[in-house]
C-alpha cells in the first residue's frame, strides 16, 4: 500500500457508485416533537440529502441546535446515516441494510465493473479474509454481498466501514510514515 500521501488515495477518488441506499430498522428522523412544522421537516430532510461534506453536516447540526435545541438521538443517527452513505459510496457499495444488529452490504451490481479490480475492493477482500469469523461474503443472483455481525448502531457501521476504507484491522497498529 502507498504511504499516507501516496498514489492509492488518488486512485480511490473515483467513485464506482453514484448513490447508496440505506435500509434500516433503526429510528432515524427529525421527530415531530423536535420540529413541529411538517413542511419545515420536509425542507430540512431535502437540505440534509443535498449535503456533500462533513463541514455541511456540522453547519446543518449547528443550525438545528440554534433553532430547535439539542439534537434528539434519532436526529443524531440520521446525520450519521449521511456519513455512512458517503463512506459506503467510497467503498463501492450500492446498498446497505442495517437490521437486527447486522449489516448486509451489496457491492456494485455489474460483475464486469472495473471496481472488482480496484485497490479499494482488494483491500476489502483482504480485510474480510483476515476477519472471516465476523464477516461472510456471498455471491448470488448476480450480486456480491457481505454480511457483518454485531452492528447495533449506525456509529458502529461507520467505524467498520472506516476500518475497511483505511485498510486497518482493529488488532493492527497504524503504520508510521
Amino acid at each position: 500500500p502507498a504511504g499516507p500521501e501516496g498514489k492509492a488515495e488518488k486512485a480511490e477518488e473515483h467513485l464506482f457508485v453514484t448513490d447508496c441506499q440505506v435500509d434500516t430498522d433503526m429510528e432515524l428522523l427529525l421527530p415531530e416533537s423536535y420540529i413541529g412544522n411538517i413542511s419545515e421537516r420536509i425542507r430540512l430532510y431535502r437540505e440534509l440529502d443535498n449535503l456533500r461534506n462533513e463541514e455541511g453536516i456540522h453547519l446543518f447540526e449547528s443550525r438545528l441546535n440554534d433553532r430547535f435545541g439539542p439534537l434528539p438521538e434519532p436526529t443524531r443517527e440520521l446525520l450519521n446515516v449521511v456519513r455512512l452513505r458517503w463512506l459506503a459510496m467510497k467503498l463501492g457499495m450500492e446498498k446497505l441494510i442495517l437490521k437486527n444488529g447486522q449489516m448486509v452490504i451489496h457491492f456494485v451490481s455489474n460483475p464486469l465493473s472495473p471496481y472488482y479490480q480496484s485497490p479499494v475492493f482488494s483491500r476489502i477482500l483482504g480485510f474480510v479474509q483476515r476477519q472471516s469469523q465476523k464477516y461472510r461474503m456471498k455471491e448470488g443472483a448476480n450480486r456480491l454481498t457481505l454480511t457483518v455481525q454485531d452492528i447495533p448502531t449506525v456509529q458502529k457501521a461507520i467505524r467498520t466501514l472506516e476500518i475497511m476504507l483505511n485498510g486497518q484491522d482493529r488488532d493492527e497498529k497504524p503504520v508510521s510514515p
